[in-house]
């Protein structure tokens, strides 16, 4: 017998004796975990949690950037106008378009991330409750920050606030204030409504939420009075991902279920971020009209 002949057989008793004699529990599990097909949906798994990770860890460097060069506008004292977050360093225009394209990269991680997300959560109905408030001018966020200090309100959304009295020291109403606000809702099917004696929130919930308010406009004003104009606020969309959510606002006024000119009340676009388990504002991403 050749030397290449002895190998050969060398190696076939040695395959052979693995089916005669048992392999050892560890020697098994060794081999089992070699023979075991891969799990691809573990690994996609795997792959989607490193994404949203990374996509995490890079939002959360965009808003230690974004803050970094934070200040504060002076707005004075005199009928609570609140803060306003300003950029005093970014004094030209390709300095204020840098800043204005990190928050859209912000807003863009949170949609990509959470869209889609389910909106049935305590997180969420104490979000919506936030925005509510503030656009009724019940009550306002505070800002998000990075340094510690003194809580700053934000300012009033729309024409919400009050405003100084031209003829006095005084401070005059909104001029578009009015006992009840209505809102439409597409999101949700409820929420926590303010506990505020004025004004009154009103909210018509779900995708057909809109055509029910101004069916309720027109039995109970239009009909007799054609030229009366229906005033409410749209809340949509949310999004929310981790502790960041974009929401979006829009105040149309219609007469006789046409809209007034695209942006007579305007709109907004808000970045958020939850502390604990309150809601803060991150940025208004941008904002139109009255």
């Amino acid at each position: 017998m050749t030397g290449s002949s002895i190998v050969r057989l060398r190696v076939w008793i040695a395959m052979a004796s693995s089916f005669v004699y048992p392999l050892s529990a560890g020697a098994q599990a060794a081999r089992a975990k070699v023979a075991a097909p891969t799990d691809s949906d573990a690994v996609a798994r795997a792959f989607v949690a490193a994404e949203d990770a990374a996509a995490y860890q890079r939002l959360r460097q965009a808003r230690t950037q974004y803050l970094r060069g934070a200040a504060w506008a002076d707005l004075g004292a005199r009928c609570n106008p609140g803060s306003l977050r300003i950029f005093p360093a970014d004094t030209t225009a390709q300095a204020r378009d840098s800043v204005q394209q990190l928050v859209e990269r912000m807003e863009q991680q949170v949609v990509l991330r959470g869209v889609g997300a389910k909106l049935d959560t305590p997180d969420a109905r104490r979000l919506l409750r936030v925005i509510v408030g503030w656009e009724a001018g019940i009550d306002r966020p505070i800002w998000d920050t990075e340094r510690a200090g003194p809580p700053r309100v934000a300012v009033a959304t729309g024409l919400t606030g009050e405003v100084p009295d031209p003829e006095g020291p005084g401070c005059l109403p909104s001029p578009i204030a009015s006992d009840t606000v209505l809102f439409v809702i597409p999101g949700f099917t409820g929420m926590d409504f303010p506990k505020a004696p004025s004004p009154r929130v009103m909210a018509y919930f779900g995708p057909a939420g809109q055509v029910r308010a101004r069916d309720e406009f027109f039995a109970r004003v239009g009909r007799t009075n054609p030229d009366a104009a229906l005033a409410y606020i749209v809340v949509a969309p949310i999004v929310i991902w981790r502790d960041y959510a974009v929401v979006g606002v829009h105040r149309p006024v219609e007469r006789g279920g046409v809209e007034i000119g695209r942006e007579s009340r305007g709109g907004a676009a808000y970045l958020m971020r939850r502390v604990g388990s309150e809601w803060r504002l991150l940025a208004i991403v941008r904002s139109w009209g009255g």
